[in-house]
């Protein structure tokens, strides 16, 4: 018979005192027995403690507790009737013990193991403390505290055997106990609604109503090559640091030489079966396939022979696939008697474009060759050999994962019993798990912040691995995220982990002590696999930026830098155009006004593109000389998708625009408005040389003033290449390094005679110079007509007599581009390859600190080192590591001999 609410409410009324008795006999030095209270109990059972001895010492001592106590003194007595007095309906909600809720720590959390179900005894059994409801018993429970993560639930190890699971979960920030469950449920779904479950009451021992979800086990999923007789593996009781080894083991640690040969063979093969020539076919072999095909379709037997190689792939074949040449590949030998494998359609002098991989020293030959020809007695050869030594695609196959996991196929080879070597597919497991699991959830979790799972019947499979990561942990991990604020654009699981913050966040919420440092996998298993980590990354980056770590993110950039104040605006212009040939193009450009106004006011330029820091994207910057803090600095930022003249006029339009708009300077060359830049260096790009030529035209457009430099013409009609004889130089550490990468091909003296070119100087005979050039060979001669007559810009650039810039301002100007080179180098150490919006805020970071170091001297006098850039300073640093460089050259030489 089931006691009623009343009574329910009476008997927790006399715990609470009979508690507060016990706590009165010990506090007057009396030895009882202890009883812990947590927050909710058993509406028909004393004391339930989260120490499983004490709360089994507790429940044992239930039929006797009144001849278990000493006899009370007098002064015990009053504080009972004290406390009696005082004991109401109210009383209960305002006890302390059941307000709070017990809490695990971060670290109890990580290290929290599930204890072992307790059973009733038949004293609770005959109270009816075992009740789930009018129906159903339960044979133990678990109390489980706030922020456990029980990833593996006890079940029954029988049939029919229930074991209750009672959570204490968070009212505010619910996060169901199921979610941490690596058993992935779902196979049977059922329930009702405005149930009772007499394992969970309000704060005053009164039934809650319910929301009851009954569902079941999924179970795994295992190779089609798998034994099928695994009725005797089944489980129910295990915890994450109990799993067992067989379970966590894929593959042996090492194995012998000749099963590496063999496997690695066995995956070449797959993979150029799979692949097969995959270049792009030409005309006649798509008909020759075709016509293959048409025979192979028309007839033949659908029988298979033991060896026939049929790979069946684990992805869907794409259509494009068949624009790709399907020729067969072959295995043959040259005339030294090396092997090497080839497409069928391969011809050394007509068809080149087609697959040859001649390096087949790490592989089985024979085995190789027995696969490539589909010859059946020779493989089975192989591959009996293979099994009798434990490996190999005849043997079984033991691979299982969790249905949770997104996978269709094993990742080892298998042949099956028509004799094809395929890709293991994944089946569900044999048996179905029969493990039911009952979860109550209170509809009003306030009154009862408790949850209530029920599972019986044992898992008829092994656990699953530790593949999903529980919910906490998840939370956790995308709160450390968080903290990287802006360096979430370029996150990957690597780089996370070689951020200070990041890391000195993990061990703080870890409290981790030990010398190393924690990796993820140290809060949780899941997180070893880096692509799980990564997928986490990515979906918090899509949530931290919307648009997307690429153009369109750099676009709203854009935008919302419009909305700050102009001093700190940095992201100014995000385009796409199309150049002239119709192909569309796109830029950014990222300058403060401080750069604005460095570039405004600087005489002599420098730009360099880098092509490494992001992907698929390079960097253009153009910098200049401080000469008062004595620093290079940058005056503009961009990144642009092609190095066309015609993007490079483009973004350079727009730079100046933008400079121009922030200082209300007008831009300026001192060769067309007598007055503002007087020289640029850069490398010997034709695309970006140009745009700079056509940049200037576009400047000296409407004007009918003639050349100062030139005055038979007027401004408005001077070319590209006219204007760039006038102030630009190219790179001179470019051009010789490039000459020096001749050596070897052409003579010391056709080397000397190119060196010779770059000159402030007249040439004595300059022509000749060229004729010993032209004479140097074909490398040679291709060399003299690029400078020459490809790019018409680079003579006048090395050579000044051949330029039209006055001497001063040719020797004014630094010889190389080195500056520019330098502030590249710098920035790649805050990372390279990374995304355009990542690019974009690192270099904000990067040019905003370079500004406050100009400002600090500017306002303080303080240098950014101890010894300013003086050109002393320069040019004897510059002395001494050629001279270092040459005693390098000569000992490595001198060794060598």
């Amino acid at each position: 018979m089931l006691l009623s609410d009343a009574q329910r409410v009476a008997i927790r009324k006399a715990q609470l005192v009979l508690e507060a008795a016990v706590e009165t006999v010990n506090g007057l030095g009396v030895v009882s027995t202890t009883f812990p209270s947590p927050p909710y109990h058993f509406p028909h059972s004393p004391i339930v403690s989260n120490n499983p001895s004490d709360r089994t010492q507790a429940l044992r001592s239930f039929p006797t507790l009144s001849g278990s106590l000493p006899q009370p003194s007098s002064a015990v007595w009053l504080s009972l009737s004290d406390l009696s007095a005082h004991t109401s309906d109210t009383a209960l909600t305002d006890d302390p013990a059941i307000d709070s809720n017990p809490l695990l720590g971060a670290k109890s959390a990580f290290d929290y193991d599930p204890p072992a179900a307790r059973h009733f005894t038949d004293a609770e059994i005959a109270a009816k403390a075992n009740c789930l409801n009018q129906k159903s018993r339960v044979n133990a429970l678990i109390d489980h505290p706030l922020g456990a993560i029980v990833e593996y639930p006890e079940t029954g190890a029988h049939p029919d055997e229930r074991v209750a699971h009672r959570f204490q979960v968070d009212p505010v920030k619910f996060r169901h106990p199921k979610a941490d469950f690596q058993y992935s449920l779902g196979d049977k779904h059922g329930g009702h609604k405005d149930v009772h479950c007499f394992l969970l009451w309000d704060t005053n021992g009164n039934d809650v109503l319910c929301d009851h979800v009954q569902t079941s086990c999924k179970g795994l999923k295992i190779c089609s090559q798998c034994p099928h007789s695994t009725s005797h593996i089944q489980h129910s009781f295990v915890s994450r640091k109990t799993l067992p080894a067989s379970t966590t083991l894929s593959a042996p640690s090492s194995s012998h030489a000749e099963e590496e040969v063999f496997m690695k063979t066995l995956g070449f093969a797959c993979a150029l079966k799979d692949r097969g020539c995959a270049f792009e076919a030409d005309d006649d072999t798509i008909d020759a396939d075709l016509e293959v095909d048409d025979e192979d379709d028309g007839g033949g037997s659908d029988e298979k022979d033991f060896g026939e190689f049929v790979v069946y792939d684990a992805r869907t074949r794409r259509p494009a696939r068949d624009l790709h040449c399907r020729g067969q590949i072959i295995l043959r030998g040259n005339k030294f008697g090396r092997s090497y494998v080839q497409c069928e359609h391969y011809e050394p002098r007509t068809r080149r474009a087609h697959l040859v991989l001649q390096n087949l020293d790490e592989y089985n030959i024979p085995y190789l060759a027995a696969l490539l020809a589909d010859d059946p007695v020779h493989i089975r050869e192989h591959e009996q050999g293979a099994l009798e030594q434990g490996y190999g695609p005849l043997m079984a196959c033991s691979f299982m994962a969790s249905p949770s996991e997104q996978k269709a196929y094993c990742s080892n080879w298998h042949r099956n019993s028509d004799g094809e070597l395929q890709q293991g597919v994944l089946r569900r497991w044999s048996n179905s798990c029969p493990t039911i699991y009952d979860i109550y959830v209170p509809q009003d979790l306030h009154a009862c912040p408790q949850v209530v799972v029920v599972s019986r019947h044992p898992h008829s499979h092994p656990p699953p691995l530790p593949v999903k990561t529980p919910g906490a942990f998840v939370e956790l991990f995308k709160s450390l995220l968080l903290e990287l604020d802006w360096k979430l654009a370029d996150a990957t699981p690597r780089r996370i982990l070689l951020d200070s913050a990041f890391m000195a966040g993990l061990r703080r919420k870890m409290e981790w002590t030990g010398r190393r440092d924690p990796v993820l996998s140290d809060l949780h298993p899941s997180l070893g696999n880096l692509d799980h980590v990564r997928r986490y990354i990515n979906a918090l980056r899509a949530e931290h930026f919307p648009a997307g770590t690429g153009f369109e993110g750099a676009r709203l950039l854009v935008h919302e830098h419009e909305n700050l104040p102009p001093d700190e605006q940095y992201v100014r212009c995000a385009e796409k155009q199309v150049d002239s040939g119709g192909k569309e193009f796109s830029f950014v450009i990222c300058m403060l006004r401080a750069m604005s106004l460095q570039l405004m006011t600087a005489r002599r330029l420098s730009i360099d593109t880098s092509f490494k820091r992001l992907h698929g994207w390079e960097e253009f910057e153009i910098e200049t000389w401080d000469s008062n803090s004595k620093r290079s600095v940058i005056g503009v930022r961009a990144f642009t998708t092609s190095q066309s003249a015609d993007a490079h006029f483009a973004l350079i339009k727009r730079i100046f625009e933008i400079a121009s708009t922030d200082t209300s300077r007008p831009v300026q060359f001192l060769h067309i408005h007598g007055e503002g830049f007087e020289a640029w260096v850069a490398d010997a790009h034709k695309g970006q040389a140009l745009g700079v030529g056509r940049y200037c035209k576009y400047l000296a457009r409407d004007l009918t003033t003639y050349s100062p430099r030139d005055p038979s013409r007027l401004l408005r009609n001077l070319t590209p290449y006219d204007h760039l004889k006038q102030f630009y130089r190219v790179c001179v550490t470019h051009f010789k390094r490039n000459v020096h990468e001749l050596r070897g091909i052409v003579s010391n003296d056709v080397q000397a005679a190119m060196l010779s070119i770059a000159s402030s100087e007249p040439h004595v005979d300059l022509e000749g110079t060229f004729a010993v050039i032209r004479n140097g060979g074909k490398k040679a001669k291709a060399w003299l007509r690029d400078k020459l007559e490809t790019n018409k810009f680079v003579l006048p650039a090395l050579y000044h007599p051949a330029s039209l810039i006055p001497l001063a301002i040719w020797k004014g100007i630094t010889l190389s581009t080195n500056s520019a080179e330098q502030q590249h180098h710098n920035i790649y150490r805050d990372g390279v390859n990374l995304t355009i919006l990542a690019g974009i805020i690192r270099g904000m970071q990067y040019d905003w600190r370079a500004i406050a170091s100009i400002d600090i001297y500017h306002t303080t006098g303080i240098h950014h080192r101890d010894q300013p850039a003086t050109y002393l300073f320069r040019i004897t640093r510059s002395i001494k590591r050629h001279g270092e460089r040459i005693c390098f050259f000569e000992s490595v030489k001198k060794n060598s001999q």
